[in-house]
């Protein structure tokens, strides 16, 4: 399938004074695929000299181990591979790295030499925490994460499809294929973005065998959980993953309360494996904020946040419901509303931090019930909101005090609407959410995405 980080790797890889790269990202997001697509098909399997931490850890180790110098490690990696690697002809692949920190750390000593090295890590914010060495420096990072939307529809082989909703939010016009694209978008927030859950969808179009794969990826990040969270805090991080869930779609409010995880709970018992499962990367923390003006803070140093999960097809698999239930108009109008704007919400997040934005959440200072369920800050200091309704009604008395309050430049309405805009307000469907990044946020313009 084909990834947004692709064109990011092959312009790299074309830079001859690139620094090494270090892609991060939660398990089972295809880091391991992107890299291993850009050795084969732009290096040549000759030139492609791959090293997997997880099976050959032991003796990869004692390579980082024995060496001392960037000429000693390659020439026992030519030795360990059966390869020849030369300076700017062969990629250096380290996959898995923070398997082994003294392969990690070694990253910074060829970030002075002539050889191209790139490298995975996952947990990379759990190892950060126990390192004995200096994280290296002279290093790019890069984040991979599930698939949006727009890549989705690429892997549906709907590339004109996607093409077309990126003019037509340029545009301001309706979208001709709305119905068609909604149908594809509910599809997506069941089936999610993890590559293999698609890739079992593309292949018989069956949210079953999507369902069978997400199955297996529930249980990877368990046992992930039960294997490297402390062992004094692997029940409590347990218990923080489990409520996640039902704590998205909680009738009164999304906010994270410790008192839900179990009765009674507090900050102390839960906040570090909260902070284990971000560090992990399987959750998306949303801060709240009670400014309306930049630069935007979070309210009492981030003491009230939202928390979502990586990806909307695992947060579905987890309510355990059938898919069908959302893609039947009937059915999906049976469900309960909040249940659905927890899934929008869920969605909207994963788009938002895919575009590399940071979002907060919205509510006043006084004791409003009013909210905004993003805000974000653009380059140049204006604060940009928006609305998420998971269906077509649309009204907000919060959304229009907070765009007078704020003097926002435009806010932004994601729903099941068509594109539209009226009053200042944008009207984008839940579709078009891959749209909106940087260069969104500063004029109202979604950036071309060059093939």
């Amino acid at each position: 399938m084909k990834r947004k980080i692709d064109a990011v790797l092959l312009q790299w890889a074309e830079d001859p004074r690139a620094q090494p790269l270090l892609i991060r990202g939660a398990r089972r997001v295809g880091k391991t695929y992107a890299l291993k697509k850009l050795g084969r098909e732009h290096f040549g399997t000759e030139n492609f000299a791959y090293c997997d931490f997880q099976t050959d850890l032991q003796n990869l180790t004692q390579i980082f181990e024995d060496s001392r110098t960037v000429e000693e490690v390659v020439e026992a990696l030519e030795l360990f591979l059966h390869q020849a690697i030369e300076p700017q002809k062969t990629l250096i692949a380290f996959d898995e790295v923070q398997l082994c920190e003294k392969a990690l750390n070694f990253l910074r000593f060829f970030a002075e030499s002539e050889y191209r090295v790139i490298a995975t890590g996952s947990q990379l914010g759990l190892t950060l925490k126990s390192r004995s060495l200096p994280f290296p420096s002279g290093i790019t990072h890069l984040y991979l994460r599930p698939l949006d939307f727009e890549e989705f529809l690429w892997a549906m082989d709907e590339e004109l499809l996607a093409a077309g909703i990126r003019k037509a939010v340029a545009r301001r016009k309706k979208f001709t294929a709305h119905e068609d694209a909604l149908d594809l978008y509910r599809r997506y927030v069941v089936v999610g973005g993890m590559p293999r859950a698609v890739e079992a969808y593309r292949e018989n179009r069956s949210l079953r065998d999507a369902r069978t794969v997400q199955a297996e990826i529930a249980e990877t990040y368990a046992a992930d959980i039960a294997l490297y969270a402390p062992p004094n805090e692997t029940v409590r991080v347990q218990q923080v993953w489990s409520s996640i869930p039902r704590q998205i779609a909680r009738e009164t409010t999304g906010k994270f309360k410790y008192a839900d995880v179990v009765s009674g709970g507090r900050k102390q018992q839960f906040q570090n494996p909260l902070a284990w499962l971000k560090a992990a990367e399987l959750v998306l923390i949303n801060e709240q904020t009670n400014e309306t003006s930049a630069p935007l803070v979070a309210r009492d140093d981030g003491s009230f946040f939202k928390v979502y999960l990586l990806d909307t097809g695992l947060l579905f698999y987890r309510m355990n419901l059938d898919g069908e239930l959302l893609l039947d108009a009937q059915k999906r109008n049976a469900l309960n509303p909040r249940f659905r704007g927890a899934l929008a919400e869920n969605y909207i997040m994963q788009s938002l931090v895919a575009n590399g934005l940071q979002p907060f959440y919205w509510v006043p200072k006084s004791g409003s019930t009013a909210e905004i369920e993003f805000v974000l800050q653009n380059q140049a200091a204006q604060v940009i909101p928006i609305e998420v309704k998971s269906g077509s009604r649309v009204s907000s008395t919060s959304f229009q005090s907070y765009l007078r309050k704020s003097m926002a430049p435009f806010g932004v309405r994601l729903s099941e609407k068509n594109i539209g805009e009226d009053g200042g307000i944008i009207s984008l469907p839940l579709y078009a959410a891959f749209c909106v990044d940087e260069n969104f946020l500063m004029g109202g313009v979604p950036n071309v995405y060059e093939r």
